[in-house]
């Protein structure tokens, strides 16, 4: 098995050198670097973790706290972050929250006692104030996917507000005017972002829109189902549904079909996500395209730059989000075509 010593006798340098680039501690050029690295190839060296770990004061551990690792976003985000924590040699340790606030501060807890090097954060907001404690202490946090309140900690997040934007000014150019918003939990953030922007676009552009315009439930089919069967069942008059998440639209779409509505003629439909079902449902979904695995990515970079800086600030890293039209609001929306990458 190949030794340190190893990789730096055949690169050239000293074993210093070697481990500067291993473990990031020191600038080293880049033409050095590329002596290392391609020695460390050849040889087939894997640095020990333990060794590493006594080196650096640090266990090469990030600790990631996420709302319900079954939904799609956390499993998209952390095939992200995993994707670049493990070339860089990083394990990750989740702590599922399952959807309750009030497993944060045990789950933040259980990390420490890990030895975490830093905690990813993608829960409700309970813990925000721990986590301000534990930021300012020195320990690297990275607040992910829903922006906490007071924006004190470094963020990977969308715009929220741009995101809803888009979505009600393509539906108003189209002439869909009565919409209701088909939302999701009332102590999700994103959820919280989005019925604000939802409300202020109405109301600033003298569009209908009373507080039953928004529909509060969960992230389900059967929350998108039942909320439009009730809207249907009230006789209330809308031409277009905004959906909190694809799920929901897609449950959405069933209950107005089941009752002979068709989409987008009577009723235009827009989801958030970009769920992997959305251009096969039938009708194929228009919905906003959500960053979800660019986001991990992005984390795990922006934790870089946290550790690697004395003064550390509230850096917040925005991703671009965009709409994207099919059937569900565009009847000449040629799906068979777009599906086989035809013009």
């Amino acid at each position: 098995m190949a030794t340190i010593k190893d990789v730096a006798k055949r690169a050239g340098v000293s074993t210093a050198t070697v481990s500067y680039v291993i473990n990031k501690s020191r600038f080293v050029s880049e033409k050095l670097t590329a002596r290392v690295q391609d020695a460390i190839a050849a040889l087939s060296f894997t640095p020990s973790k333990v060794a590493q770990s006594l080196r650096r004061g640090s266990s090469s551990i990030l600790g990631l706290v996420t709302d319900d690792i079954t939904n799609r976003f956390a499993a998209e985000f952390t095939k992200g972050l995993q994707s670049i924590a493990s070339r860089e040699q990083y394990s990750v340790i989740i702590s599922d929250l399952q959807e309750d606030p009030a497993n944060e501060a045990r789950s933040i807890g259980m990390l420490l006692d890990q030895k975490v090097e830093g905690i990813i954060y993608a829960g409700y907001g309970a813990a925000e104030r721990q986590l301000q404690e534990l930021f300012a202490g020195g320990l690297p946090v990275v607040v992910v996917d829903k922006p906490l309140a007071s924006a004190r900690l470094p963020s990977v997040v969308i715009d929220n507000r741009a995101a809803i934007v888009k979505s009600l000014d393509y539906l108003r150019k189209i002439g869909r005017t009565d919409i209701v918003f088909v939302n999701g939990l009332r102590i999700n953030r994103n959820g919280i972002l989005r019925a604000e922007a939802f409300r202020e676009f109405m109301v600033r552009r003298s569009l209908p829109f009373a507080e039953d315009s928004i529909l509060w439930g969960d992230y389900t089919l059967q929350h998108g189902y039942q909320a439009t069967r009730r809207l249907l069942a009230e006789k209330r008059g809308f031409n277009a549904l905004l959906c909190g998440d694809d799920i929901v639209a897609f449950g959405a779409m069933a209950a107005l079909k089941a009752r002979g509505i068709r989409i987008p003629e009577q009723v235009a439909v827009v989801g958030f996500d970009n769920d992997p079902m959305a251009p096969v449902f039938d009708p194929s979904l228009t919905t906003i395209h959500y960053p979800m695995y660019e986001m991990g990515r992005a984390c795990f970079e922006l934790f870089r730059r946290v550790v690697g800086r004395k003064r550390r600030t509230a850096e917040i890293v925005s991703l671009d989000t965009r709409l994207i039209v099919r059937r569900s609001t565009d009847s000449s929306y040629r799906e068979y075509e777009q599906l086989n990458g035809n013009p």
